[in-house]
């Protein structure tokens, strides 16, 4: 999730769209990911800028997935 959260903020917007979709879907995909809320909220404290807005933004596409 740390990967991932880094990349998205490291991302032009073409492959911030890509990795948005890739995250949307396998949260919405069977049994979807619900440890993703969990990580997002311990990323929220990582050291590094980047990794703390992209863990932001994982949480929101894993709040929207919920409903």
């Amino acid at each position: 999730m740390k990967l991932i959260a880094r990349a998205i903020t490291e991302a032009d917007d073409n492959r911030a769209d890509w990795l948005q979709t890739g995250v949307h879907d396998a949260l919405m995909g069977p049994g979807g990911a619900p440890e993703a809320a969990e990580s997002c909220a311990k990323l929220a404290e990582d050291p590094e800028e980047a990794v703390r807005q992209g863990a932001a933004v994982v949480a929101v596409l894993a709040d929207d997935s919920r409903c």
